[in-house]
């Protein structure tokens, strides 16, 4: 009869999983991708800051501009002894232009190049670590989500096995055949487990309202099989771990290339005292109206018309800041103490990443002895309610015992549920601190999901 009890527990559980459960994490993520708003806000930033190695890039490149203008023109004469020589007939002057500069020499320009090319590079190196990111923050949030709807499952359950015992007590004490202390250790066990099961509830609301807040609902999801590998990382050696993060950790190369973009910097204004050296060309044509001719025997002895004229200009110029009020030293110096700054940074972010991959790595290997341990718990707490089930019925445990027993088991039920979805996130934040993770660990998990 116990186990047939225990048995029916489990089954429950499974088909109200199956009942429920559908979307796997694979589904999810793909909903983010187009849902979630601090990625899309991670991706504006890339796209905005990926134009720096652009705008640097225009120093180097020609700068052709166009200018034009036209005025209206009309002329009164104040003084009769100009009047000759006065146009008194309104006209249009106008005017336009084409102006060249060819930088030939800004050594400056040439490493603000430099640092705007290690600075989009950075960028892109920062969203690719965003994209791991959002990989581990929705897996984070579907097994958040899971643990507390299995927490709840096990809630509603306990809660229901305790207060079956709880109405078996009260109706032994209206028989007389039980105390009434052993009705009240019933009575107190079935508040406890309602108190469980409505923190569960609360839970799984937190959890449903992390979810739609990035891909904007919370559909049902699926849990894992019993199929799931649970074994020791790949490859074992920590030091192996240690050299994929030295080589493919975004964060790393987000900082080294910072590092890189302020010595350009500095370099830049170092080179900012050096003189400058522009081609120009230029193309200028101006209308107007003025005195086309001159006959001193006619009245008036001026004559006026269309006047134009063209002008081309083309050369070198040269430019050399001698004295700035010490704005150049100045620049010069902070440039420095930047740069000095993120290398510092880089040193520091390189010992960080050491230092959470081997945390990390730590964290797998106690996570993948908590599963089992968890699991052997599981057991022993099913045979120890088995025997605390038959010692009840033989007058040999009490109530208290029994209730214990039953608390005890749907707690290790709780525990080996957390233990497996603690031990994956773990693997995955390990494979983040390393650098490689993908999408694909995502599908692979995906594979044991089922309805």
């Amino acid at each position: 009869m116990e186990k047939f009890t225990i048995n029916l527990i489990s089954l429950s559980l499974i088909l109200f999983c199956s009942s429920a459960i559908t979307t796997t994490l694979a589904d999810v993520y793909e909903l983010a991708l187009t849902n979630d708003p601090q990625l899309k806000i991670d991706e504006a930033t890339f796209t905005a800051d990926k134009e720096i190695k652009n705008k640097a890039m225009s120093g180097l490149l020609p700068k052709i501009s166009l200018r034009a203008g036209t005025t209206w023109n009309e002329n009164e004469n104040t003084e009769a002894a100009t009047s000759l020589f006065t146009d008194t007939t309104g006209s249009n002057s106008n005017f336009y232009s084409a102006n060249l500069i060819q930088p030939i020499f800004r050594v400056e320009n040439w490493f603000q190049f430099a640092r705007g090319k290690a600075l989009s590079e950075a960028a892109e190196a920062k969203f690719a670590l965003s994209q791991q990111n959002t990989i581990l923050r929705i897996s984070e949030i579907y097994f958040n989500l899971l643990k507390a709807i299995k927490n709840l499952e096990v809630a509603k359950l306990e809660e229901q096995s305790i207060k079956k015992q709880r109405d078996r007590s009260k109706r032994l004490f209206e028989e007389g055949v039980s105390s009434k202390s052993e009705f009240q250790e019933a009575q107190a066990f079935a508040d406890l487990s309602a108190v469980t099961r409505i923190a569960a509830q609360g839970q799984l609301e937190f959890a449903r309202e992390a979810m739609i807040a990035i891909i904007g609902e919370s559909p049902d999801i699926s849990d894992l099989d019993e199929n799931f590998p649970i074994s020791k990382p790949d490859p074992i050696d920590q030091s192996d771990w240690v050299t994929l993060a030295m080589t493919n950790s975004f964060t790393l190369k987000a900082s080294k290339l910072s590092a890189l973009a302020a010595k350009k910097n500095s370099q830049s204004k170092i080179a900012s005292h050096f003189p400058n050296i522009d081609l120009f060309a230029s193309l200028t044509q101006n209308n107007s109206r003025g005195i086309v001719g001159f006959n001193p025997l006619a009245n008036p002895p001026v004559s006026y018309g269309p006047n134009g004229v063209e002008t081309t200009r083309y050369g070198l110029e040269f430019n050399w800041p001698i004295v700035t009020g010490g704005l150049l030293h100045a620049e010069r110096r902070e440039a420095k103490a930047l740069e000095e700054r993120a290398s510092q940074q880089e040193k520091l972010m390189e010992r960080l990443v050491v230092r959470e991959v081997k945390s990390k790595f730590t964290a797998v290997l106690t996570n993948l002895a908590n599963v089992n341990a968890r699991k052997q718990s599981l057991k022993s707490s099913e045979f120890a309610l088995k025997a605390t089930k038959v010692g009840y019925e033989e007058a040999t445990r009490n109530i208290v015992d029994l209730l214990n027993a039953e608390k005890n088991f749907f707690s290790a039920q709780r525990d080996f549920n957390a233990a497996k979805y603690d031990y994956i996130l773990s693997s995955l934040e390990l494979k983040l601190s390393s650098g490689i993770l993908s999408p694909a660990d995502v599908y692979e998990i995906s594979k044991f999901l089922s309805d």
